[in-house]
């Protein structure tokens, strides 16, 4: 070909998480084929199976230059609709070769999932840690120890104990982003608690997601000085430690949380002044009333706040959409002095209502006309139940 390879590079660039084209470009000539790969294979999915892992580790032996070009790494548990033991089914009785597979990679990014949804989740449905063959639980721990390891996501796993589950990242020195959810605990442990003082905690997280309402409170342990979340920038919380959570990413030093997503649910009043620190960009809230809890977000937010996007997530129920004047007059006074805000993004769950999206967008745009004139208010139907949990909280 005729292309300069700057070129060519610049287009599969530019169609990188078009997985489909770049296998299509990787076809079309000698020219294509590095460019291709490194897009390709840089994020790679896995099934904790037997056959699945034996293939990958397959390739990887048979091509180490492939194993240089994953960066991002997901290894997913699958599981039948009937609970089961989680550790006797399929998954992690490849545990030998993922224990191969791993030593070969230079990961930045690792996730562990299981693929079970909501109303399936729980401890039949997750990986146990001390279950696990003890050649994986070491590949694993070298692994979330790695000085290049940028990110990690758990969902699905059972551990002794909180203390147990963040001493696997105390020591990932370059730990920017962890989400943590579905965690379940073995050992009963005090709500007081908290990291040993002898103990270092390495990571300088800008990103946190912590959901653990469906578990046992684990993200309070998270509230101690000697774990820094003075840099987190990126917060999402599904807990009640909500309020200690936040307190722990300020502590009184200037920046704080710029994207904050909270569970507050049936909470109306779940929100205070301290929420919304000075360099809030965005808020993202599920909650069972979505109009009333809007009216709150405008209440505590502060008059000077940089605040550019709300966005609230939950039951689309028509009956609960207010009809008090007094209420809008105060929000469009709200949106007449918070100059940085630019949309305000409204996201119903309508499975299981009598209600029609259709419905339920033609009763807020009726009772919010100058944020439809003004281009401000945005309404997108969301998939899910009222009380599923939407993978922007996992």
């Amino acid at each position: 070909m005729d292309l300069p390879q700057e070129l060519v590079d610049m287009i599969l660039d530019n169609i990188r998480d078009d997985i489909p084209s770049l296998e299509s470009c990787s076809l079309v000539a000698r020219a294509f084929v590095a460019s291709a790969r490194k897009h390709i294979f840089k994020k790679t999915e896995v099934l904790s199976s037997s056959d699945a892992c034996q293939r990958f580790y397959k390739l990887l032996s048979s091509s180490p230059h492939i194993a240089l070009l994953v960066k991002d790494l997901c290894i997913v548990s699958v599981f039948p609709e009937t609970p089961v033991n989680a550790d006797s089914y399929g998954g992690y009785m490849a545990g030998r070769t993922l224990s191969l597979i791993l030593p070969l990679l230079d990961l930045t990014r690792i996730s562990i999932v299981e693929n079970g949804s909501t109303h399936h989740s729980g401890m039949a449905y997750s990986r146990s840690w001390d279950k696990m063959e003890q050649t994986l639980k070491s590949a694993l721990a070298s692994v979330f120890s790695s000085p290049r390891l940028e990110a990690v996501h758990l969902r699905g796993l059972v551990l002794e104990s909180p203390r147990q589950l963040l001493s696997l990242f105390s020591k990932a020195t370059a730990l920017k982003e962890l989400s943590l959810s579905r965690l379940y605990f073995t050992q009963h442990w005090s709500k007081h608690e908290r990291w040993p003082e002898s103990q270092l905690w390495n990571p300088k997280l800008q990103s946190l997601l912590v959901n653990d309402f469906y578990t046992c409170g684990f993200s309070q342990y998270f509230v101690h000085p000697q774990i820094d979340l003075t840099n987190v920038r990126t917060l999402t919380v599904a807990t009640h430690f909500r309020k200690q959570i936040i307190r722990a990413t300020n502590r009184g030093l200037p920046g704080g949380v710029e994207h904050l997503s909270l569970w507050v649910a049936h909470d109306i009043d779940g929100l205070s002044p301290e929420f919304f620190s000075i360099n809030l960009r965005s808020i993202h809230l599920f909650s069972h009333s979505i109009i009333e809890q809007l009216g709150t977000v405008f209440k505590r937010c502060p008059h000077d706040s940089c605040l550019e996007r709300v966005i609230l997530d939950g039951p689309g129920d028509v009956q609960q959409i207010p009809q008090a004047p007094e209420f809008y007059a105060a929000i469009n006074t709200a949106v007449g002095y918070l100059c940085s805000l630019k949309t305000i993004e409204m996201r119903p769950i309508m499975a299981g209502l009598s209600d029609t999206f259709g419905q339920w967008e033609t009763a807020v745009q009726s009772v919010f006309p100058s944020l439809v004139r003004r281009g401000m208010l945005r309404i997108t139907e969301i998939e899910g139940r009222g009380d599923d949990v939407d993978p922007d909280w996992e």
